[in-house]
């Protein structure tokens, strides 16, 4: 995309981009609509064009913050904010959610462990009953 269309389309209104949207979406099903009663794998054809080209929606529409937010490095610390007490504050602060952050991660860990645990007992527990049943009735044949 040159940068004049970068620029031309910018400046376009939007509820000029909606209406240009609006009014493509209906020739589009229009069209393939009238392609697919004609001949189907015209229809075909044109509703994945259509569908492929996706050029139709508006630029804010199209612009996703995902790569950025993916590529952007974390910050190692926060920036001051010039209050020392402030700072420190918030320092203490983040070191208590970190730490508790990792308490309940630990905790959580535990809980499953055990859930998993006594799933175990259970399932050891039914099969000895099951085995010893078969065995109480194969010596009772």
């Amino acid at each position: 995309m040159s940068a004049s269309t970068e620029r031309s389309r910018s400046s376009v209104p939007p509820a000029v981009q909606v209406l240009s949207v609006l009014i493509f979406g209906a020739f589009a099903i229009a069209s393939v609509a009238i392609a697919f009663a004609h001949f189907w794998p015209a229809g075909f054809a044109l509703a994945a064009i259509l569908a492929w080209r996706g050029d139709f929606l508006p630029e804010a529409a199209r612009r996703s913050s995902a790569p950025a937010e993916e590529t952007a490095p974390e910050p190692a610390e926060p920036a001051g904010t010039g209050n020392a007490s402030f700072d420190a504050y918030r320092a203490d602060m983040l070191k208590r959610l970190e730490d508790e952050r990792q308490s309940f991660g630990a905790f959580l860990t535990r809980l499953r462990e055990a859930k998993d645990q006594t799933e175990f007992d259970q399932f050891m527990d039914r099969r000895a009953r099951r085995v010893q049943d078969e065995t109480i009735a194969a010596y009772a044949d």
